[in-house]
């Protein structure tokens, strides 16, 4: 198994090229709501969204103190916006109360961390995963729906895995300099090739190892 783990992630890490110094221009309250933003829409919708939003507020005190409709329409164009407005308020005025606010979070270790962040109510374990590998590289490989799929097609999760225990699944045979990239290429790949409906099965570099090759609509 380790094996096969190792040969999608080094193939998929190879197909594309990230752009990891894109996170690194973000402060980390900005960081957290795109993280937010990103959740089920594209790139380009969150860089639309974060570029309306930048332009309305200018700190978590601004967004904590904001009307409801006015963070809506200016998230707009990343979907499903009165949801996420409301999550980002939420987490602006928990991070009000905390002393130091997302700064003193980022200083501790990880397990703590994470867990302060996934206390506050509209950030899970993953949303705390993937900010803390965006804001300071934290080594962990978080793991969206894209992820899941691809690798349960792949033969390397099942139906007893969940988030944590497929995390711990990747990042045993993944370097830990590697598993940002790894996150971010995997994502690109379940978006391209290995997506949700009418997956490019004859694109797929892992075809031959694939469990749902033979249902695949493009073989």
């Amino acid at each position: 198994m380790e094996d096969r783990v190792w040969r999608i992630i080094k193939t998929v890490s190879d197909m594309y090229e990230i752009d990891l110094e894109r996170f690194r221009r973000r402060r980390p309250f900005e960081l957290l709501v795109a993280v937010i933003l990103s959740q089920r829409t594209s790139r380009e919708n969150v860089r639309k969204a974060m570029e309306r939003f930048n332009r309305r507020f200018r700190d978590v005190e601004d967004v904590a103190n904001a009307r409801l409709r006015e963070i809506e329409d200016a998230i707009r164009p990343a979907g499903i916006w009165r949801m996420k407005a409301a999550r980002i308020r939420k987490i602006a005025r928990q991070l009000l109360k905390l002393e130091g606010g997302l700064d003193s979070i980022l200083k501790k270790p990880y397990p703590e961390a994470r867990k302060i962040l996934s206390s506050m109510e509209g950030v899970g374990p993953k949303t705390a995963d993937v900010f803390l590998m965006a804001a300071r590289d934290e080594p962990v490989l978080p793991i969206d729906t894209h992820i899941f799929r691809i690798m349960r097609r792949l033969g390397v999760a099942d139906e007893r895995d969940d988030y944590e225990s497929l995390r711990l699944k990747l990042e045993a045979v993944t370097p830990p300099h590697m598993r940002m990239k790894a996150h971010l290429a995997l994502i690109e790949f379940g978006r391209n090739i290995c997506r949700a409906r009418n997956p490019k099965c004859s694109q797929c570099p892992l075809a031959e190892i694939c469990l749902s090759r033979e249902g695949c609509s493009n073989p």
